[in-house]
C-alpha cells in the first residue's frame, strides 16, 4: 500500500512543495522588505526633524528651505500611501489568492483518487488485492489529506506572519481581515476543497467535471462556514466603535444601538472554531465518498 501511494502521489507531493516552498519564500520577501521600507521612513522622520523639516501632513510645505524639498520628495504622499503604493499587490496575491491557490491544489489531488481508478478500470485490480476497499480507501484519504493539511498550516503560518508588516504598514485595518487567509484556516480550507473532490469524483466518476465541481462548491462552503462561525459565536455589546480599538482591536459584526464585535482575544479560539467546522464538513463528505465508492465504484 505504501508503495503504491508513493508511486501515485509522488508527482503531486513534488509539485505541492515546490508551490509551498515559492509561496513561504515570496512571503518571507515581501515581509522583510516591508519590513525595511518601515525602517527606512522611520529613518526619514528623523531626517526630517534633525533638518527642521515639516512633517508630511503640516502646513507651510511650500515655505521651506530647499535643503527640505530634497527630503520631501522621497515620500510626498506620506506614510500609508507611499506604502499602499509599493505593497498594494500583497492583497490580491496573499490575502485572496492563496486560498484559492490551496482550494485548486486540493480540487486536482482530490478528484482523480476514486475517479481515476474507475476511469481507467484500475479498481479491478487495485480493489482485488489483500487490502481492502475500504482500507484503500481510508488510508488513501487519511495520508492525503494529513498532508495536504499540513501544507495549509505552513502555508497559512506564512500569511500570518506577512500580516504584520502589512498591518504596520496601514494596507490593513487588522488581522481579523486576513482571519480566513492565515494560521489554521487555511489548513482547513485545502482538505476541504481536497475533500468535496474527492466525494464528488467517487459519485460523478470522472475526474475533470469533480475538478470544476469541487470549485464551484468550495466558496459557497467556505462563506457559509465562515457567516456560521462570525455571527453564531459568542460576543460583546459596547456602545462605543472606539472602544474597540482602544482594547487591542476587534471583529466588528453588527451596528445599531451598539455595536456587537468578537474581542481580540477571541481570534485563536475563532480560528480553531473555523477550522473543527471545515474539518467537520470534509469529514462528512469523506463518508458521502466512502459511500459511492462502496456502492457505485464498480
Amino acid at each position: 500500500m505504501k508503495c503504491l501511494m508513493w508511486r501515485q502521489h509522488r508527482g503531486q507531493l513534488i509539485w505541492t512543495v515546490l508551490f509551498l516552498a515559492a509561496l513561504c519564500g515570496l512571503a518571507a520577501w515581501v515581509g522583510v522588505r516591508a519590513n525595511q521600507w518601515i525602517t527606512s521612513y522611520d529613518a526619514w522622520l528623523r531626517a526630517l526633524r534633525a533638518s527642521d523639516c515639516p512633517l508630511p501632513g503640516q502646513r507651510g510645505t511650500s515655505t521651506v528651505h530647499a535643503s527640505c524639498h530634497f527630503l520631501l520628495q522621497r515620500y510626498p504622499n506620506g506614510f500609508q500611501s507611499a506604502f499602499a503604493t509599493t505593497y498594494n499587490f500583497a492583497i490580491p496575491a496573499f490575502e485572496e489568492g492563496v486560498p484559492l491557490a490551496l482550494a485548486v491544489i486540493g480540487a486536482l489531488i482530490g478528484a482523480p483518487l476514486v475517479a481515476r481508478e474507475i476511469e481507467q478500470r484500475t479498481q479491478l485490480v487495485s480493489w482485488t488485492q489483500s487490502s481492502t476497499r475500504r482500507r484503500w480507501y481510508v488510508t488513501k484519504v487519511v495520508v492525503v489529506g494529513a498532508a495536504l493539511a499540513a501544507v495549509g498550516l505552513i502555508a497559512g503560518i506564512a500569511n500570518g506572519r506577512l500580516q504584520h508588516p502589512l498591518t504596520q504598514g496601514g494596507l490593513t485595518s487588522s488581522r481579523w481581515v486576513w482571519f480566513y487567509s492565515s494560521n489554521l484556516a487555511l489548513a482547513g480550507e485545502i482538505v476541504l476543497a481536497f475533500a468535496l473532490a474527492v466525494a464528488i469524483g467517487a459519485w460523478l466518476r470522472r475526474t475533470l467535471p469533480a475538478v470544476v465541481a469541487a470549485w464551484v462548491a468550495f466558496l459557497p462552503l467556505i462563506f457559509a462556514s465562515g457567516l456560521a462561525v462570525r455571527n453564531f459565536t459568542p460576543t460583546k455589546l459596547t456602545t462605543s466603535p472606539s472602544h474597540i480599538a482602544s482594547s487591542g482591536g476587534g471583529w466588528g459584526i453588527k451596528s445599531g444601538n451598539g455595536v456587537l464585535y468578537h474581542p481580540a482575544g477571541q481570534y485563536w479560539p475563532l480560528q480553531a472554531i473555523f477550522l473543527v467546522v471545515l474539518l467537520g464538513i470534509a469529514v462528512a463528505l469523506f463518508a458521502a465518498g466512502w459511500y459511492a465508492t462502496r456502492t457505485r465504484a464498480v
